[in-house]
């Protein structure tokens, strides 16, 4: 049985996914917001890093699998 199959599993996962992309709504609007920090000038690089569906670039794709610190 796939996890797809199940109703409760699948659910989540909607509701998870939806989440993700509420964040990376929020994450495109402060890019776009000139008036944040670190925001405007010659060279500013989007923030993607934590992005979930962000294309491949500078900062990698989405969010990393795991984390050293």
């Amino acid at each position: 049985l796939a996890w797809t199959e199940e109703p409760a599993i699948n659910a989540a996962f909607v509701k998870f996914n939806g989440r993700l992309k509420e964040f990376e709504g929020i994450i495109d609007e402060r890019n776009a917001d000139t008036k944040l920090k670190n925001r405007n000038g010659a060279g500013v690089v989007p923030y993607e890093l934590l992005k979930p569906f962000s294309d491949p670039g500078v900062t990698g794709k989405g969010v990393p699998y795991s984390i050293s610190i």
